[in-house]
């Protein structure tokens, strides 16, 4: 059965993934599980097209495999499914999260399809990646350890700002320390984080200030997009285990958070109901692909979106 089951902390990581299984293939389909319910998406898969053209269904935030929840009609519509797939879609389910083995859907899955842990390099191993992604500079360990230091340790971010390298520069042009520090600031980072608190915390006036500046240094909207949602899914879970009185330690183990981390998003929760942190998902998973299909500019959509979210 063509089906892969990816589980990752990194958009960069991912789109490698997909770009790896899809090869050029352009029929492929996109769903967000946040914004499609599981009997949309198993429509779509067992949908056979006059020409019995083969495709790729991509479910983003699949996490009825993991911590979230889907009806039993569903389970066993999804279960039904793996039973008998159709030969011409290859399923490929990805999230952020990490996949539940002891749900009989997700066992299942796994038995059948190929699943792909992908977890971004950190300390030493994230030393050797950007060094290898810099060999083709001249340059020094003082600017390798800048770039990481500034970037905060974060993966996605890093492989954002060395984009822009190359745009700058050529194959064996030399970088230098100083060179390094006016393109990527220690400030960007920290005001990329400052911008996702201030949103969840509902400071319009900083979250805006800090989105334009942002803009102006050219971090990715869909970065802060990513970003943002991975937050409203930690208070959503945060909630969901708030309501069925799980201790400070059970949720630090289930969201493999530490304890400041999980004492920040009880701080954050209460502007929040259940509802509210659906809603803002959905939105930004529709904002999402309006603007990959073309049909809105990024930012002209996201800044709607703050919009709407802040105003309430």
């Amino acid at each position: 059965m063509n089906l892969f089951l990816i589980s990752t902390d990194s958009k960069f990581l991912l789109d490698e993934e997909l770009e790896n299984i899809i090869q050029n293939s352009q029929n492929k389909i996109t769903y967000d599980y946040n914004a499609a319910s599981l009997q949309d998406i198993i429509e779509e898969a067992s949908y056979v097209s006059l020409f019995q053209e083969e495709k790729f269904l991509i479910v983003k935030n699949a996490d009825f495999l993991g911590k979230g929840k889907c009806s039993e009609k569903e389970s066993d519509l999804f279960l039904s499914y793996l039973e008998h797939p159709n030969p011409y879609t290859t399923l490929i389910l990805c999230t952020y999260d990490s996949f539940d083995m002891r749900k009989n859907i997700t066992k299942k899955a796994s038995e059948i399809g190929k699943v792909i842990k992908l977890v971004s390099p950190k300390n030493y191993e994230l030393t050797e990646v950007v060094k290898k992604k810099m060999n083709k500079y001249q340059t020094n360990d003082m600017v390798i350890r800048y770039i990481i230091e500034a970037c905060l340790g974060n993966y996605d971010i890093i492989m954002n700002e060395l984009q822009k390298l190359e745009l700058k520069y050529q194959k064996k042009d030399k970088i230098e320390l100083q060179e390094i520090k006016k393109i990527i600031s220690s400030q960007v980072s920290d005001n990329v984080f400052k911008f996702v608190d201030a949103t969840i915390n509902k400071n319009m006036k900083e979250s805006f200030q800090l989105f334009y500046d942002l803009n102006l240094v050219k971090v990715d909207t869909f970065q802060l997009m990513n970003l943002l949602a991975r937050e409203y899914r930690l208070l959503l879970f945060y909630k969901i285990y708030e309501r069925k009185g799980l201790a400070k330690q059970n949720v630090m183990k289930e969201l493999k958070l530490q304890e400041w981390q999980v004492e920040k998003l009880r701080k954050e929760s209460v502007n929040y109901h259940e509802d509210d942190l659906k809603d803002c998902l959905v939105e930004l998973s529709k904002l999402d692909s309006k603007v990959k299909s073309g049909q809105y500019d990024k930012n002209v959509a996201f800044i709607s979106f703050l919009l709407n979210i802040l105003e309430y």
